[in-house]
């Protein structure tokens, strides 16, 4: 997979396919997972996720990311704002409606309960990449991507311990963050 960010970085438009075909089976069962988890948001079938989450990438000149864990933080990036875009066009079809706010108490049910807690994460991230990018990065693999512990310990070279410690860190401060908001 590096090789082949690689190749699209020097312009291989080859390598851009081969990637796709590569990894859509994986990032379609993350996505299937992801929607699953996030409850109520039946309108919005995976493969449209994933097929329009491919489209924006290619879009933007290539995939991000040099590495594999920076290329999986981006899809994770990538699938948040196609399931954003669609809540709001379903919110802007139903004109609107009332906001509701929430309260956390686990990071990995911010999504769980609502649509609203969708938005309320988003701003959450944007504000926690401004402070600290590797807990950003964490949350979009973890969360978004849905990749272990393990895997993300092996995709960053350091141990699980230091995962867990870095993901306990990310979800009290998307809690306060999102408290601030609500």
């Amino acid at each position: 997979m590096t090789q082949l960010l690689a190749e699209m970085r020097q312009g291989d438009e080859g390598a851009t396919a081969r990637l796709y075909s590569v990894l859509y089976p994986e990032i379609k069962r993350l996505a299937r997972s992801r929607l699953y988890a996030a409850g109520g948001i039946t309108s919005l079938n995976t493969t449209a996720l994933v097929n329009e989450g491919f489209l924006r990438m290619a879009e933007r000149e290539g995939m991000a990311g040099e590495s594999r864990a920076q290329f999986f933080a981006y899809v994770g990036k990538v699938l948040r704002s196609v399931v954003l875009d669609h809540l709001r066009a379903e919110g802007a079809e139903k004109r609107g409606g009332d906001q509701v706010h929430v309260t956390l108490s686990q990071a990995e049910s911010i999504a769980g309960s609502g649509r609203d807690d969708w938005f309320l994460l988003d701003h959450a991230l944007e504000q926690l990449k401004e402070i600290d990018i590797a807990l950003y990065e964490l949350v979009e693999l973890r969360y978004f991507v849905g990749m272990t512990v393990a895997d993300i310990a092996a995709l960053r070279n350091v141990s699980t311990r230091t995962v867990d410690r870095d993901w306990v860190k990310a979800k009290a401060l998307l809690e306060e963050m999102v408290e601030q908001a609500s």
